[in-house]
């Protein structure tokens, strides 16, 4: 079997190499062993900056401390490969380290649309009851307001490569490059560790490019509008907006993706997109794997299927007192139960995905908001299973539909100009 061909950077190597000499010369006394790890490092990193990369290359590389989570983000995300390749991705190798846990912040990608932290864990203990339970990132002194996304838990091992991710709903303009990173612990026998990592960004933050869309997609009589797209280096953002005359509501769409003139396909950030409980208004965004650093005429968006389900009947009403439902519509063939401040479900398997988040979004009888705290997701052969949780309350609660498997509309392309 033939290898796969790869395109080596024979400049960057040699600039490694010339650097790597004069770091010898100037740190003699390094022991011969920190030095080859050091000659390791830079070459991966020149391999992980080139065209391409081989699978197999990168898998060893993935194994090598600093370089596994931006690794496997550019083997799931063609995005994060083309940030890569056109060297948008900014290395920090920062360290700091608090009772016995050390934190490294390896790289940050930035631009309007968010910002992700790859970094590292060590520790001088089993970290198997390690918890991350709260992430602060500061621009100067001020919090940037928002949730970040990220593992909360690792399993049993003294070390993990993972990453922070920031998702802003309008575009975030960068006033200074200064930030710094808190990071919120805890372990059992140490208690809270907290570390705070400083970093500077030094790229040009690159625009956001906005296409005017405007395209109305009719699907059996319920329309809605694909009013934009917009581009950043991490993400591509579908703006949509639903027809308030619709007898339906559209729940989700199945497997959208953007396709370039040359067929390139890109997809979900996410597996599975629903449109979620919490935006009743109307107006949703999908958000895609980024072709920003691709130019053409035009793409097309692909839809598999456009999910809806009558209007009103779209929630499920509960009470956490008495843990009954109180009401579910006739529709809706699910197995329900509530749980201590959560519901689970029992859905029959329509497809071979594996997870998704059936209700995620509640009020409370007065009105207001219930907080979604979590859930947890398994399967068998003949059943999805969800446990939706949220914050301790012991009354009356309307749970809205997230997502249910009713297609209204399957295999939908539109060709949108860019020009």
């Amino acid at each position: 079997m033939s290898k796969l061909p790869i395109d080596v950077p024979k400049e960057k190597l040699q600039q490694v190499r010339m650097d790597m000499f004069r770091k010898v010369q100037r740190e003699k006394r390094i022991k011969k062993r920190i030095f080859s790890v050091a000659i390791v490092s830079l070459f991966c990193l020149s391999f992980l900056f080139s065209i391409r990369v081989s699978p197999t290359i990168a898998s060893q590389v993935a194994k090598i401390p600093g370089f596994k989570e931006i690794v496997l983000a550019v083997v799931r995300d063609k995005g994060i490969k083309d940030i890569v390749d056109n060297g948008y991705y900014e290395e920090i190798n920062t360290t700091q380290s608090k009772n016995g846990l050390s934190l490294t912040l390896q790289g940050v990608i930035a631009d309007n649309s968010g910002l992700v932290l790859y970094y590292d864990a060590d520790a001088t203990f089993d970290m198997s009851e390690l918890y991350l339970e709260e992430v602060k990132l500061f621009q100067g002194d001020k919090e940037i307001e928002g949730g970040a996304s990220f593992t909360n838990h690792q399993s049993n091992q003294t070390r993990f490569s993972s990453s922070v991710d920031y998702s802003y709903s309008e575009p975030f303009a960068y006033t200074s490059k200064d930030f710094k990173v808190v990071f919120f612990f805890y372990e059992k026998d140490k208690g809270n560790i907290e570390i705070t990592i400083p970093f500077s960004l030094q790229n040009e933050i690159a625009k956001e490019k906005i296409i005017t869309a405007n395209r109305i997609v009719d699907v059996g009589g319920q329309k809605f509008t694909i009013t934009q797209i917009r581009r950043s280096p991490l993400r591509t953002s579908i703006d949509i907006e639903l027809d308030e005359a619709n007898t339906m509501q559209i729940l989700a769409l199945d497997d959208i993706a953007v396709e370039t003139e040359n067929g390139e396909r890109r997809e979900g950030i996410k597996y599975g997109l629903s449109l979620g409980g919490d935006n009743r208004d109307g107006k949703f965004t999908f958000n895609l794997q980024s072709n920003y650093f691709h130019d053409s005429d035009s793409l097309k968006i692909l839809i598999g299927a456009v999910h809806a389900v009558p209007k009103g009947e779209d929630y499920i009403e509960v009470d956490f007192g008495t843990k009954e439902v109180l009401m579910k519509p006739d529709y809706l063939d699910w197995d329900i139960s509530v749980t201590q401040q959560g519901v689970s479900v029992a859905a029959k398997k329509w497809d071979d995905r594996m997870r998704h988040s059936f209700l995620n979004s509640a009020v409370k009888a007065d009105g207001t908001t219930l907080e979604y705290t979590g859930s947890s997701f398994s399967d068998d052969e003949q059943y999805l299973y969800a446990t939706e949780d949220f914050e301790n309350y012991d009354g009356k609660a309307k749970i809205y539909i997230n997502y249910f498997f009713n297609p209204i509309g399957k295999n939908i392309e539109l060709n949108i100009p860019l020009q």
